[in-house]
């Protein structure tokens, strides 16, 4: 997207991309946080999630209008479709809620790899499909002439827009969702009070492991959409690649992430592999291998080239431009192979694990019977990140180049870690409390514990 940003404005920023970026994912917060109420209120998951596709439909449609804009719109016209975007992702909540109000404890981790599986295959793939669209070019198939045209850069709009109608129809035709009347609550819960001796409560989540839960989901993003928004730039700059170079190397990075992260996924789905993913171990050693990650592709001062071997070019953008940053004269080149094998497997062997580890430990940590807002909190987390890093990562890179911020990034994940080893006994799941109870002339009441006097 950053490559078709220049295209269409040529004075546009890394800084300004980074909002653009960050736009999708605070419409991902607000969406989150009203589809996971209305799923909670309403006690139904399916309205919250057409209306998530009807969103995601306007998205892409208004992103078709990039190409008929001026320049100095462009911008804005992507702000808005990454924000509505935004707010039809928001659709996971009650996806992620009705995976869980519907699975039992022994195959969660089924359910919530289904669920986060088919979100970050998707998310990792989808960028990768650009490859495929590369052979219509710069100028592609004039469809309105003046107005419309398919080319590389809008074609996966258009796919959006295919994808999400096939969804959206899907969800109407093949989804059934049956709620209990509150007349048959209220009769299963008289029947309960009448015959059960024992009643079951769930005592309060704690809080501090949840939020715990919501850190890593946060700094796991973080990372990823870090590495995501400066990898073009970093391509360019540090292994002098093209435009177009770049958006085929980081789609075919992409398609190979997100094949490796699918079979994985689909392993836990399908067979016992699920039954070897610990939760808390998990969640631990996934963050300390993206320490590793970071490390392996660090710009180490023992490297022998450096970005200033090659000189800038204003016609390509390749190199690294020491009028813009201050930083080039010192920096050094790690090597290209190990920036693509750590993405891969950081992100299509690792990743998998952690999504699912910690989703259904934090659906563990709470009251089964009604998730809808805290599952929200839980995407919130998610889409803060992604509101946070591409500013927070894109003004670092600028200012003080790739160093620091990769340093940035592992003190994060360094910091998330220490607390899963501080916290480790609070990071359980939440177990009901039985009370005794019996019947007293039509009032149902708590038995008291007998007491032996002793005289």
């Amino acid at each position: 997207m950053f490559s078709y940003l220049k295209k269409l404005d040529s004075t546009a920023t890394e800084s300004q991309f980074g909002w653009i970026m960050a736009t999708s994912s605070l419409g991902h917060c607000i969406g989150c946080f009203i589809l996971g109420w209305w799923n909670s209120r309403a006690s139904r998951s399916a309205p919250p999630m057409h209306c998530g596709f009807l969103l995601m439909l306007a998205s892409n449609l208004v992103y078709l209008l990039v190409d008929s804009v001026p320049p100095s719109w462009v911008a804005h016209v992507m702000m808005l479709s990454r924000l509505l975007g935004g707010f039809g992702m928001g659709n996971s909540s009650p996806m992620r809620t009705c995976a869980s109000l519907h699975s039992t404890a022994t195959d969660r981790s089924k359910a919530m790899a289904s669920i986060s599986g088919g979100r970050s295959v998707g998310t990792v793939v989808g960028p990768g499909l650009q490859l495929m669209f590369l052979p219509l070019g710069e100028l592609g198939i004039t469809i309105f002439p003046g107005i419309l045209s398919l080319h590389s850069n809008n074609a996966p709009a258009f796919l959006g827009i295919v994808l999400t109608m096939v969804g959206f129809v899907s969800l109407i035709v093949l989804f059934e969702e049956e709620c209990a009347e509150e007349s048959d609550k209220k009769a299963i819960a008289d029947f309960e009070n009448q015959y059960n001796t024992v009643k079951e409560e769930y005592p309060s989540s704690d809080v501090i492991a949840m939020l715990i839960c919501m850190l890593t989901r946060f700094v796991q993003n973080f990372m990823q959409i870090s590495i995501e928004t400066l990898a073009p730039a970093i391509l360019m700059m540090m292994y002098f690649q093209t435009r177009q170079e770049a958006v085929a190397s980081m789609a075919t990075t992409y398609l190979t992430t997100g094949f490796i992260a699918t079979v994985l996924y689909l392993l836990i789905i399908f067979t016992k592999l699920s039954a070897i993913v610990r939760d808390k171990i998990f969640n631990s050693l996934v963050l300390l291998l993206f320490v590793c990650h970071l490390l392996a592709t660090y710009s180490w001062q023992f490297y022998t080239s450096h970005v200033l071997d090659r000189g800038f070019s204003n016609e390509t953008l390749t190199g690294c431009d020491e009028t813009h940053f201050t930083w080039c004269s010192n920096l050094t080149i790690s090597p290209e192979w190990i920036f693509y094998i750590g993405y891969i497997l950081s992100f299509g062997l690792f990743m998998p694990f952690i999504n699912v580890a910690n989703a259904t430990l934090y659906s563990k940590l709470l009251n089964p019977d009604n998730q809808g807002t805290q599952q929200s909190l839980y995407d919130i987390s998610n889409t803060t990140a992604r509101i946070f890093a591409p500013i927070f990562i894109t003004l670092i890179y600028s200012a003080y180049g790739p160093r620091r911020a990769w340093e940035s990034l592992c003190l994060l994940l360094l910091f998330t870690t220490f607390l899963w080893i501080i916290f480790d006994k609070r990071l359980v799941p939440l177990k009901p409390i039985q009370k005794q109870m019996f019947d007293n002339d039509g009032f149902e009441q708590e038995k008291s514990p007998k007491t032996k006097l002793v005289s």
